[in-house]
């Protein structure tokens, strides 16, 4: 018998945004006690006290918890304000993610400049003019994140960095988009507590938007790859679409090396009814696939089992 792996589900995933404290009655209410604590909700003071005595197993993502000021976070930041409280917010969440018990906390990935504002959906971004300013700006995320990395290590809490969607209108405004830049970040920091949140959609649209193999990416970062955001799109834009039978999803999920691994449902639905069938279908797709692969294996050679 497989034991089916830990699938938690985002806040995100309901496209209406409420108050945290909602948004968990719903989901546990739904037998979703797997959460990540990320976008779409509203959190009030004191609502954070009261997640650690809960019968629930949570991740910290990203802009979580939100601060009083609302800001873009971003690492890679030339303005020394917007830096700092980008330290400031990942050094929180890290202490949240130690006070829940959870095993890493999750960041984005840096910009090579800062998003001037907001656009559908994507971040919109001045016009580069300098030639060097994406040499400029990983060097900047490069050292804040060693930073946060040692902050992290010191409360005992692993460090992710989610891999950035790039879409055409952002082509050469974000960081770690590519599976160089990766392997680089990775061989510069030189630390085991540090890893990748490979999100499913980011790598679908990158790929499609800078001409790379999707597969080739995870393969060249498998030895980094510590969890995922499971959701898919047709290569074009990142809409956060529900994995569907047969999708290339299921099949690198499939994959022994990867079978133990945490994994985030990230994918947009209407109310959490719809969310709750589709985990429950995804649990069953992939006990399925992981009982074919061991039969395979027996069948290949008996004596293994």
């Amino acid at each position: 018998m497989t034991i089916p792996r830990r699938i938690f589900v985002s806040t995100a995933c309901i496209k209406e945004a409420e108050p945290l404290m909602a948004r968990l009655s719903s989901y546990r209410n739904a037998g979703l006690d797997a959460i990540e604590l990320g976008m779409c909700v509203h959190v009030d003071q004191g609502d954070l006290s009261g997640l650690a005595v809960m019968d629930t197993q949570f991740l910290v993502h990203n802009y979580f918890p939100p601060p009083g000021e609302p800001f873009i976070i971003n690492l890679a930041s030339a303005d020394p304000g917007i830096r700092q409280r980008s330290l400031d917010l990942a050094k929180h969440a890290i202490i949240l993610t130690r006070e829940l018990n959870a095993p890493f906390y999750a960041i984005h990935a840096g910009f090579v400049t800062d998003p001037c504002g907001f656009g559908d959906p994507y971040f919109l971004f001045p016009e580069l003019t300098v030639t060097d300013v994406r040499k400029k700006a990983f060097e900047r995320y490069i050292n804040a994140l060693s930073i946060i990395n040692q902050y992290a290590i010191e409360h005992e809490v692993g460090l992710l960095i989610e891999n950035n969607v790039c879409a055409p209108e952002m082509r050469g405004q974000v960081l770690l988009d590519r599976p160089d830049e990766f392997s680089e970040l990775f061989e510069k920091i030189n630390s085991s507590n540090s890893g990748i949140l490979l999100d499913f959609g980011h790598l679908n649209v990158a790929a499609h938007t800078l001409g790379f193999d999707r597969l080739d990416f995870i393969k060249q970062l498998t030895p980094y790859i510590r969890s995922f955001h499971v959701h898919d799109n047709d290569g074009t834009f990142d809409t956060h679409s529900p994995v569907q039978p047969g999708s290339w999803v299921l099949e690198v999920l499939r994959r022994p090396e990867f079978a133990d691994l945490p994994l985030v449902v990230e994918a947009k639905f209407d109310d959490v009814t719809s969310l709750s069938q589709h985990v429950d279908w995804l649990r069953g797709e992939l006990s399925v696939i992981m009982d074919k692969d061991k039969n395979a294996d027996k069948s290949e050679n008996p004596q293994r089992g």
